[in-house]
């Protein structure tokens, strides 16, 4: 039992997605049993450098929760065309419904544009959480991930900024054209398009009402994760459970923002946010 244990289950002792055993696991384990699966209850829909990485964590270790076997499933973006049965091999056993519900965290949909109504159509009942990070810091935070990882040849954001309607705009419209069309440049250079929260949102509630919605201030839940782990309890209907590790997972450092480019990035985020709290009902004080 120990060794199928190892190869099958135990996530935390093989927690990298794109391990052999990882891989492994899905071939022959968990798609052929997909048919007893759960579809989720929930979803982290968002945002891309707003928390989720934390959030899905914390949510690991709670007794009433079974979430995804990853982070980032991608199926309601990437991963459509593989069907119900490739979703639910991501997931746990049926027989937990009663006990347990089932979530995943994959932030990219809150920004693709066919996630909503694919959503919609597959899982018209589930409860969405977004959490929502200053867009300014979201854009910049997201600029020097892409940065490190080697994808952005610009090493300066300003200029990143002025070329991205050049690298994604055609992209774009291809996506909204052909729902099968996969665009890199947009998930790698949406640093201010990713930050119209508004334009976003406005997208999901054509398909669910504002109720399946809990949005949480990114900068909320990092100063008082245990208020706002509560809120989120209380929107799921589950007990109250206190992560034993409260400390942010995969963090950055970087070089600050310059006060200036900070100035004019507020200015021109300013009607977006306005217009986000005209939709959510939510006040933010990213101002």
């Amino acid at each position: 039992m120990s060794i199928l244990n190892r190869i099958f289950i135990d996530r935390k002792r093989f927690p990298n997605a794109s391990t052999p055993w990882e891989k492994l696991s899905f071939r022959i384990w968990r798609k052929p049993t997909a048919r007893w699966r759960s579809l989720p209850d929930f979803v982290i829909i968002g945002v891309q450098k707003g928390g989720t990485s934390s959030l899905f964590r914390y949510l690991e270790g709670h007794p009433q929760l079974s979430m995804a076997y990853r982070k980032q499933v991608h199926f309601f973006d990437r991963f459509w065309r593989n069907g119900e049965s490739w979703y639910r091999a991501c997931f746990g056993w049926q027989f937990q419904k009663g006990s347990k519900l089932t979530g995943e965290a994959t932030p990219y949909y809150f920004f693709h544009p066919h996630a909503p109504a694919r959503m919609k159509q597959l899982l018209p009942e589930a409860k969405l959480v977004l959490m929502l990070r200053n867009p300014v810091d979201r854009a910049y935070s997201h600029y020097s991930m892409k940065r490190d990882q080697g994808h952005e040849p610009e090493a300066d954001f300003e200029r990143a900024l002025a070329l991205e309607e050049e690298r994604i705009g055609t992209e774009w419209q291809k996506m909204l054209e052909n729902p099968r069309y996969y665009s890199l440049p947009c998930r790698q250079f949406s640093y201010l398009r990713r930050s119209y929260y508004d334009e976003q949102l406005e997208r999901w509630l054509e398909h669910f009402p504002r109720e399946q919605f809990l949005i949480i201030q990114s900068e909320r839940f990092f100063e008082k994760p245990v208020e706002e782990l509560q809120r989120l309890y209380e929107f799921l209907d589950i007990a109250t459970y206190t992560p034993k590790d409260l400390r942010a997972f995969n963090s950055r450092q970087y070089a600050p923002l310059s006060p200036a480019l900070r100035e004019k990035l507020k200015t021109h985020f300013a009607p977006h946010n306005r217009r986000l709290e005209a939709l959510s009902g939510c006040t933010f004080d990213w101002d």
